[in-house]
């Protein structure tokens, strides 16, 4: 019997910072590339976009940058993540995107699997933001543990976000949905320790 490798590319690049229309337009040339050298999956790290916030970390809360950080927050029914499910259809590839969700003005630590036919097969938030990422962020409910999705010609794809990875419940669930691939998704490290 003869398995087909699956390719992935796992993003470890720097993102868009309060410019929701630059990182979308990233987004597209990291998801053209990694197709572009035969990837099946592509993977973004939590909060890809708009970038993880790590001033909640050093600073007392600030609402000029909540306020900038929100209007560069995606919203999952909104035309940026359009045109990017419209870029991973075109291009054949799956898709595992993080991102600030923008819901009614409400945000979450969301992570999205978009299939190689451009469709949104899988939304969860992260069930509870860490620490002070609750200044910011929004808890994700129970659908959320649905958090595995079958992908034909990948198999089936989990995944969770950060802290998430250090619960043993949650990765048991994951593990017991049968999953494949795991997509270990962390925020960019450099915005933990660097201040902005």
């Amino acid at each position: 019997m003869s398995v087909k490798p699956i390719r992935v590319a796992a993003v470890q690049a720097e993102g868009c910072y309060f410019d929701l229309k630059a990182a979308v337009e990233k987004t597209c040339k990291l998801i053209e590339e990694a197709a572009g050298k035969g990837c099946d999956l592509i993977a973004f790290p939590e909060v890809w976009i708009p970038n993880y916030p790590g001033w909640i970390w050093q600073r007392p809360i600030d609402f000029d940058m909540v306020k900038e950080y929100m209007k560069s927050s995606l919203k999952r029914d909104g035309p940026e993540m359009a045109r990017i499910c419209a870029c991973a259809g075109k291009n054949k590839i799956a898709v595992m995107l993080g991102y600030s969700e923008n819901a009614n003005h409400s945000l979450y630590l969301s992570q999205s699997f978009i299939g190689k036919d451009g469709e949104i097969k899988m939304n969860r938030r992260k069930i509870k933001p860490t620490h002070v990422e609750r200044t910011l962020y929004g808890d994700g409910s129970g659908a959320s543990l649905h958090n595995v999705v079958e992908e034909p010609g990948i198999g089936k794809v989990g995944a969770l976000s950060c802290w998430e990875h250090s619960q043993p419940l949650l990765r048991y669930h994951t593990y017991s949905q049968g999953e494949e691939i795991y997509v270990a998704a962390w925020p960019q490290r450099s915005t933990l320790f660097n201040p902005i």
